[in-house]
């Protein structure tokens, strides 16, 4: 039974820290969280909640980055190309802790598209 609530929390952890792959692959923060719910979704409620919450967040931060980019024009992009990634990171990092303790985390500013 402790395995499983351990199982669970590790593809929690990667649902939301696999998103920082976005950093690194084009489209990986949407992609690792995306794989992680179609395989888990039916396996384990609080594995499928973190990986909506997850992939809602990379959805959303996505858009706001291509807002930034296409604003780039106007000079405030630049601040948002900065800050964008510097809040993705934050609240990733805040997620993983809530699972450390087994709580479920909800991205602030998210948009619910799944």
């Amino acid at each position: 039974m402790e395995q499983t609530a351990i199982n669970e929390k590790q593809w929690a952890l990667i649902a939301h820290l696999g998103s920082l792959a976005g950093y690194i692959i084009p489209f990986g923060n949407i992609i690792v969280p995306l794989v992680v719910y179609v395989s888990k979704k039916d396996e384990s409620e609080f594995v499928r909640e973190h990986a909506r919450e997850s992939l809602n967040f990379q959805i959303t931060f996505t858009i706001l980055m291509v807002f930034a980019v296409i604003t780039i024009i106007l000079m405030v992009g630049i601040l948002f190309l900065i800050i964008l990634p510097i809040i993705n990171l934050i609240f990733v990092v805040l997620a993983a802790m809530a699972i450390e303790k087994g709580d479920f985390y909800k991205y602030p500013l998210a948009v619910k598209f799944i």
